[in-house]
């Protein structure tokens, strides 16, 4: 009788799975003993250890977590299990998370208006320029009244418009 091993199709996915579950098998609580040293167990610390000398606990979030005067079961809510505590701060994160979402979006919407703003004042500040340009060419310049017909401007009109887009100029333009 042969023995058949496992096929390689089964076998990658119960590797991940021992992966997985890996992480979970190490010591799970870190705390100060008596004399100072560092203790790891996978077993919870003697009732004899206060509760600021745990420094890792499952659903104690890590010192560095935690708010300034919070430790071991004082980080969490008063009648909450270990679970809701860790639930707690994955619902904070997720709220700074949104927050900071909407933050960076709303930045960059100011930003993309600013752009547009910029775009158009530039693109408006080239057509004065333009208009100013060749109002003082000297060129004859026409312009279609409301008939549809053709009118040349005279030099009281042209100097009239040359004085609206200097001023359209000085207001709107930047220097460059």
């Amino acid at each position: 009788m042969t023995r058949r091993l496992l096929p390689l199709r089964y076998l990658l996915p119960l590797l991940l799975v021992a992966l997985v579950v890996a992480p979970d098998a190490s010591a799970q609580y870190k705390w100060r003993d008596a004399n100072g040293r560092m203790v790891y167990s996978d077993q919870p610390p003697p009732t004899s250890i206060p509760k600021d000398a745990i420094l890792q606990a499952p659903g104690l979030r890590p010192a560095a977590e935690r708010p300034s005067g919070t430790t071991g079961e004082a980080a969490k809510a008063p009648g909450t299990g270990a679970g809701s505590a860790v639930a707690t701060s994955a619902a904070d994160r997720e709220l700074e998370f949104r927050k900071r979402r909407m933050e960076r979006a709303e930045t960059e919407r100011k930003a993309a208006e600013e752009t547009a703003k910029a775009k158009q004042a530039a693109t408006a500040c080239e057509e004065t320029r333009a208009e100013l340009r060749t109002l003082e060419s000297g060129m004859r310049v026409s312009r279609v009244n409301e008939r549809g017909e053709r009118e040349f401007i005279d030099e009281d009109q042209r100097s009239a418009r040359i004085e609206a887009a200097r001023k359209t100029s000085r207001e709107h333009c930047t220097k460059s």
